[in-house]
């Protein structure tokens, strides 16, 4: 069963979601900014995970931008939440709005949101809706009720196949992140505007690609810490993107080719990559280019290079988005991240490399003691982490940590991955 939450904006709906689908750390936004939500997300309803439910923006006009989403989702729905501010003066609009919505023939449940004393005392029959619930958000007030009233409606049992990798999109606004994430899942999931920071929420879908099902989410454009009021819609934006990257398998971060890899984009990038467990680089808008376009890219790549020596353990992937062939290329791409990703180096062939790296480069003695390297094994897999063993752990220079760094990307010919290398003291005592 599906249910959809409506209403004008800023009555309660994302808090209202948040609750009665149990997510602390949802992807919604809440702020006192009119707007706010301007996409659609969808979960479960924490008593029922049968029951998906919907948040949608705050319907403004009939020309909404999302006008086109909402009448796609409206489809799936049996039964809207229509929520109304009860410290609202009338509800002229909303009974505008509720009329229109009976035209779809799906049953309707009135949330009156904001009665903090749950008083009930607002004259509200002339909207003409049977099942009226007051409740408080804020104090989480005659919520349950609402949620036993609906758990007495049949479902059927879903059979949900779980996300097998998990997709983040990261970069400034308007290098195409969202278009990005329509291609992928097929259909336009996330709003497409060529106003900046039109993505506020963190966007979530997924699409199926060689039978495993891959979640996406689309972020909100970073901008300056300087430049943010902490007050500020800006500020929550960031904090919610920046707070996501460590939990993400696979982390693209794009840039918009016109615009190229300026400073603020060397900033995003360094926080995604000392964050991330594997990233993707991706040159987007190439269709921009008309002319000398193989040369202008390949420009580009070698100033990503010089500008910053860690992107060469990375694939920097030139697209359009509007070329199938590119977006195909990328799944493909992906899905052998998500292959590699499951694989575990095994301890013979850790120490294999690290019997090579040592002898053919050994760390100086120190206190005129040789150092000596025991053996190596790897400990996580999310990020990447190497643990070795030697005699000497806290005395390794910084020189050649880096090394060994560096000597282990190019002998497993790892990308992407946020290596580490951690050494720790050898239990042998006669090594």
């Amino acid at each position: 069963m599906n249910i959809l939450i409506l209403g004008l904006p800023n009555v309660g709906k994302t808090s209202l979601y948040n609750i009665v689908t149990n997510n602390n750390d949802s992807n919604n936004i809440i702020h006192n900014t009119v707007g706010t939500t301007r996409d659609w997300h969808v979960s479960s309803l924490y008593i029922n995970r049968n029951i998906d439910i919907y948040d949608t923006p705050g319907i403004i006009s009939e020309n909404n931008l999302l006008s086109k989403n909402l009448i796609n989702i409206i489809k799936k729905i049996d039964i809207f939440l229509y929520v109304i501010d009860y410290k609202q003066k009338n509800f002229l609009r909303d009974k505008d709005l509720i009329n229109s919505l009976r035209r779809f023939n799906k049953d309707i449940i009135l949330v009156v949101n904001k009665d903090d004393n749950l008083k009930q005392d607002k004259k509200i029959d002339n909207l003409g809706i049977k099942n009226t619930f007051f409740i408080s958000c804020s104090h989480n007030k005659g919520v349950n009720n609402l949620l036993e009233f609906l758990s007495k409606y049949n479902v059927i049992e879903n059979v949900v196949k779980q996300s097998d990798f998990s997709l983040g999109l990261f970069g400034k606004t308007n290098v195409g992140k969202s278009t990005l994430l329509n291609k992928l899942v097929g259909y336009e999931r996330s709003v497409v505007s060529n106003k900046p920071k039109t993505t506020t929420d963190i966007v979530t879908s997924s699409y199926i690609f060689k039978k495993n099902k891959y979640s996406i989410k689309d972020t909100a454009g970073l901008i300056k810490k300087n430049k943010i009021d902490k007050n500020s819609l800006d500020f929550y934006v960031t904090k919610k993107t920046l707070s996501i990257i460590n939990q993400i398998d696979l982390n693209i971060f794009i840039i918009d080719v016109e615009q190229g890899f300026d400073n603020q984009s060397k900033k995003i990038f360094n926080i995604i990559y000392q964050n991330s467990n594997i990233i993707l680089f991706i040159i987007n808008k190439t269709d921009l280019i008309k002319k000398n376009k193989k040369k202008i890219v390949s420009e580009l790549i070698e100033d990503i290079y010089a500008e910053f020596s860690q992107s060469k353990n990375i694939i920097i992937m030139p697209i359009s988005t509007f070329n199938k062939k590119n977006l195909v290329d990328l799944k493909n791409n992906i899905h052998k991240f998500k292959l590699s990703f499951d694989k575990s180096i095994s301890t013979s062939h850790i120490n294999r490399w690290l019997y090579k790296a040592v002898n053919n480069n050994p760390h100086p003695r120190i206190n005129g003691k040789e150092v000596k390297f025991k053996y190596g094994t790897q400990v996580s897999k999310s990020p990447l982490t190497i643990k070795l063993f030697s005699n000497f752990s806290k005395e390794i220079s910084n020189s050649y940590k880096r090394y060994l760094l560096n000597n282990f990307y190019s002998y497993f010919k790892v990308k992407s991955r946020n290596l580490k290398i951690l050494i720790s003291k050898s239990s042998n005592p006669y090594s």
